[in-house]
């Protein structure tokens, strides 16, 4: 299975978050299949500078179009996500760079749907009713289901075309009339998270679990990593730093 990895702007990352990266690449070609590196030539740059280039299959200099939109980055700090999943075609997978599969999935139960690492609780101060949010000539389409539960794309498997297109292109003008007034990370999931979701609602698609959130921390599974929760701990202590590099 194709899949792709997206780095967006990056001049410094800490060297746990390289270790990670390349591992996430390289465990995902050896179980899994390509991996293509979608990034700009920041990201190009400091991919050729530390040596890590060959890690991908492939490595695909696009993301420089993202200074062309009016996205706010420092608000949808994740919109780079969404626009690199554009430019694909069903079936693909979009993995964040601080994810790891250990083992080889069987993507064919999936076939023409959608399946995402685990699906989010609606806690209202993360995803607020739309009536918290502010926009520009946009308005949100009334058969959403406001209901229905967000999920968490930071592993994602897109069978069905019409939903990848229909996902990316209104997350896209979203995050382009959004007029951000309060809490930016409402924003960013609801176009990174919650729209998925809702398009895949309206279109009828099934959306598959690969977990559920506390598998990712509760040592019960031994196919997935995910160090997101663990950034902040990592940077400040270089013993778990350590430690994690003697474990993998």
């Amino acid at each position: 299975m194709d899949a792709i990895h997206i780095l967006r702007k990056k001049k410094y990352i800490a060297d746990f978050e390289i270790f990670v990266m390349v591992l996430s690449a390289l465990e995902w070609r050896k179980h899994n299949g390509n991996i293509k590196l979608v990034t700009d030539q920041l990201g190009l740059d400091f991919v050729q500078k530390h040596g890590i280039a060959n890690v991908w299959n492939r490595i695909d200099v696009s993301l420089d179009e993202l200074n062309e939109l009016p996205i706010r980055e420092n608000v949808f700090w994740a919109g780079a996500k969404i626009v690199a999943l554009q430019q694909q075609k069903a079936p693909c997978v979009m993995m964040d760079l601080d994810f790891i599969v250990w083992k080889t999935l069987d993507f064919s139960k999936y076939e023409n749907e959608v399946a995402v690492i685990h699906r989010e609780a609606i806690d209202m101060s993360i995803y607020p009713p739309k009536e918290f949010f502010h926009v520009k000539d946009y308005a949100f389409d009334t058969r959403w289901n406001w209901s229905v539960l967000p999920c968490n794309t930071a592993f994602s498997f897109f069978g069905n075309e019409l939903l990848r297109r229909m996902y990316c292109d209104e997350a896209i003008r979203f995050m382009c009339h959004a007029d951000v007034k309060d809490d930016y990370l409402c924003y960013m999931v609801f176009a990174e998270q919650r729209l998925l979701a809702m398009c895949a609602d309206m279109l009828q698609c099934r959306i598959h679990s690969f977990c559920q959130l506390r598998d990712l921390f509760d040592g019960r599974q031994n196919v997935f990593t995910h160090i997101w929760g663990e950034k902040e701990t990592l940077r400040k202590n270089k013993r778990r730093i350590v430690k994690l590099s003697a474990t993998f």
